[in-house]
């Protein structure tokens, strides 16, 4: 069913783009959930502007779906050079490392400007105290995702371990033409099943009583159930060189399946059975992802120190953007500047603030494994599409 691969492929630089827009969608995403109309967040600005509860929703279809498709391709890249397991004890110490370190250091302060922003002083630091005792996803936060990406690079490095012809596999090239051949029908099937998937073992999850502090909160297994198909997808793309080939095309036909989707998706998915409406945002996640693949090969295939300087930075800065927008949110309450006027400003200074921690960062070797995973900078111009730095996450 699988055929062993010949030849490495060339650079592709077009995931570089796509990995930095994505990871660079989690500035606006957060920004725009704060400034919902009517609508508190972990931090309550008690300001809202028409439209960011739309803006937060149609980024929210398409961002971590994107994301998991990208890091299942580096996966299954990267094990066609290095053994399974030395592959995955880099992941962990890569991901582990920060996870750690930010718990310790940022996610405190995170908490303490949400809480700052709803109570009294003395009433939000008890509340702080005691929210740190029982709650993991107080913890937790904006983490979870390295929490997910580990199982699934586990699972990645696990199966490898034991089909070890999955190393250099390729998709039988006939039945890869054929399916490249029908990407728009193609896409509409897997978006059925994943979404059947979704809709069903999501659902599961919470009926049969997991949505517990230990397995929702902490080991985040709702996440992982709903984010290991495009993972797994990711995967599969890497081994299917027709089907990559058309996936980055550019499709009118997928682009009208992405825009009825979320049509479909934003004006009905909240009004009917959560399952239904998991299954109903599906289609919108995978037409869109492949809509933005298209879109990076056909104007971003080249190299780009931009994009390399970002995609070096972009792990730090989506450490540093979630309490950096809170902080921002909370002390812009009684700033005399339109709402409107805030919301750009906190995108805008999340951004600089993010990136100059990333310069700090990036100085010291302690500070940079601390809050990178490695001691110093990797940068791309060296080694290229298919390094660890190439799949470290977003998000």
């Amino acid at each position: 069913m699988i055929s062993l691969a010949s030849s490495p492929a060339p650079r592709e630089h077009y995931w570089d783009t796509l990995r930095a827009f994505a990871m660079l969608l989690g500035i606006p995403y957060h920004v725009a959930l704060c400034y919902r109309p009517g609508e508190d967040w972990i931090v309550r600005t008690g300001e809202g502007v028409p439209g960011m509860n739309r803006l937060a929703e149609f980024i929210h279809l398409f961002r971590m779906p994107a994301f998991f498709l990208i890091a299942g391709y580096f996966a299954a890249m990267l094990l066609t050079r290095r053994a399974p397991g030395t592959w995955l004890r880099g992941r962990v110490k890569r991901l582990g490392i920060p996870f750690v370190a930010t718990i310790l250091t940022l996610v405190p302060l995170l908490n303490l400007a949400c809480e700052f922003s709803t109570l009294p002083y003395a009433e939000a630091l008890r509340s702080f105290r005691d929210n740190a005792l029982t709650s993991g996803g107080y913890w937790v936060r904006h983490l979870w995702f390295i929490i997910v990406l580990l199982y699934c690079s586990a699972i990645a490095a696990a199966l490898v371990r034991i089909v070890p012809a999955l190393a250099r596999g390729h998709v039988p090239p006939r039945a890869d033409t054929m399916v490249a051949n029908r990407l728009p029908l193609v896409l509409l099937a897997t978006a059925s099943i994943v979404g059947l998937w979704e809709g069903a073992a999501v659902e599961a999850f919470w009926d049969w009583g997991f949505a517990t502090n230990l397995y929702q909160q902490i080991l985040r297994i709702d996440e992982f159930i709903a984010y290991l198909p495009y993972f797994a997808l990711g995967c599969l793309l890497q081994r299917m060189p027709a089907m990559q080939a058309r996936f980055g095309q550019l499709s009118p036909t997928v682009l009208v399946i992405a825009i009825a989707a979320t049509f479909v998706s934003m004006h009905w998915g909240g009004e009917v059975h959560p399952a239904t409406g998991r299954f109903m945002a599906t289609f919108a996640a995978l037409a869109w992802t492949q809509v933005l693949v298209a879109a990076a090969r056909t104007w971003f295939d080249r190299p780009s120190p931009t994009v390399r300087a970002v995609t070096e930075a972009a792990f730090v800065i989506y450490l540093f953007h979630m309490p950096i927008v809170i902080w921002l949110a909370w002390l812009g309450q009684d700033v005399p500047v339109p709402t409107w006027g805030k919301v750009i400003a906190v995108n805008l200074l999340t951004l600089a603030l993010s990136w100059g921690a990333w310069l700090l960062i990036r100085r010291s070797g302690t500070l940079s494994l601390a809050f990178n995973g490695v001691r110093s900078p990797v940068p791309l111009h060296r080694a290229g599409t298919g390094t660890d730095a190439a799949e470290g996450p977003p998000r």
